[in-house]
C-alpha cells in the first residue's frame, strides 16, 4: 500500500501534469468505487477544472473548479497514469478522466479503495479524513507532540507507528525503515522505551519520509512514459522486503517477523 512518500510523488506528477486542466469526459468501468451514481458523478465533474492537488494521510485530494474534492484512496492495488487517450489500457481503468488536453487521467484497481466526491474544498470537514491522526511532516508536529500522543499508548512500536487515528499515512515499509534508523526493534513495548528513544524514532521518521519524498518513493507503477521519479528510494531500502539479505551495517541476515498482523523487517544485532 503507498504511503506517505508515495502519495507525495502522485500528487507532484498530478500538478505538474494535469492542474487547471480542463476534464471533457468521463469513463466509469467500476461504479462500486464511487460513494454516489455514476450519472450525478459525470454530471459534477464534467466540464471541471483541476483547480488544486493536495494530500491527507493516504488519501488524494483533487480540488475542482465548481468547489467540489474528489478524494482517491488506493489501498493495496491501485494507482493512477496518465495516458494517451487513444491508449489500449484505458478499457481495464476503473474510472478515466479524459482531459483537454488528449491525455486521460486513468485509475486503475480500486478495488478495496475508492473514489469520493463530495461537495467541499474544505477536506477537514470530509468524513474520510477527520478522524485521521496529525500529519508528521508539518510544522507542528514537534518531538514533544509525537512523544506525548505515544506516552498515552500501550502495545508494541511498529503497531502504533502505523495506527492512521494515531499519525497519519506511515505503513509497513516505512515503520521498518524507521525503526532501523533509531536502532529499535519493532516488537519494543512502547511503555519500556526511554524519551530519548522516542525521540530518536521521531527524527528518523521525518528524515526518512523527507528523504523518500525527494527520490519518488518506492511505488513501481510509473506515472506516465517519461516519468524518471517514481521509485526512485527503492535502493535506499535498509530492511524492508530485505529478508536474509546482508545488513549493510553488520552483514548479519535481516530477519522477518509477523508483528501486529504485518511483517516486520528488522536487524536483530542493530536493532534493540
Amino acid at each position: 500500500m503507498p504511503e506517505i512518500p508515495e502519495i507525495e510523488t502522485v500528487c507532484t506528477h498530478l500538478r505538474d501534469s494535469v492542474l487547471n486542466s480542463p476534464i471533457t469526459g468521463i469513463t466509469i468501468n467500476r461504479a462500486k468505487c464511487l460513494n454516489i451514481a455514476s450519472e450525478s458523478f459525470i454530471s459534477l465533474v464534467s466540464g471541471q477544472s483541476i483547480s488544486a492537488v493536495g494530500r491527507r494521510a493516504k488519501i488524494i485530494l483533487l480540488t475542482l473548479s465548481n468547489h467540489h474534492t474528489i478524494t482517491i484512496h488506493f489501498m493495496l492495488e491501485g494507482y493512477v497514469q496518465l495516458l494517451k487517450s487513444d491508449d489500449p489500457d484505458l478499457s481495464h481503468a476503473s474510472v478515466a478522466l479524459c482531459l483537454s488536453t488528449d491525455k486521460t487521467l486513468a485509475f486503475f484497481k480500486i478495488n478495496l479503495g475508492y473514489i469520493h466526491l463530495f461537495p467541499t474544498t474544505d477536506w477537514r470537514t470530509i468524513d474520510d479524513v477527520s478522524n485521521i491522526g496529525p500529519e508528521p511532516l508539518s510544522e507542528d508536529f514537534t518531538a514533544s507532540h509525537f512523544l506525548a500522543l505515544l506516552r498515552t499508548r500501550k502495545g508494541m512500536i511498529k503497531p502504533l507507528l502505523m495506527d492512521q487515528k494515531l499519525i497519519a499515512g506511515i505503513g509497513n515499509v516505512y515503520s521498518n525503515e524507521v525503526l532501523f534508523c533509531s536502532r529499535i526493534l519493532p516488537t519494543r513495548k512502547v511503555k519500556e522505551m526511554t524519551d530519548e528513544e522516542l525521540s530518536h524514532i521521531y527524527h528518523c521518521l521525518r528524515s526518512i519520509l523527507n528523504q523518500a519524498i525527494y527520490r519518488g518513493g518506492v511505488y513501481d507503477r510509473k506515472y506516465s512514459r517519461s516519468d524518471t521519479l517514481t521509485g526512485g528510494y527503492v535502493p535506499y531500502l535498509k530492511v524492508a522486503y530485505r529478508t536474509d539479505g546482508p545488513c549493510y551495517e553488520c552483514g548479519l541476515p535481516i530477519q522477518t517477523q509477523r508483528v501486529g498482523g504485518r511483517n516486520a523487517f528488522y536487524c536483530s544485532n542493530c536493532q534493540h
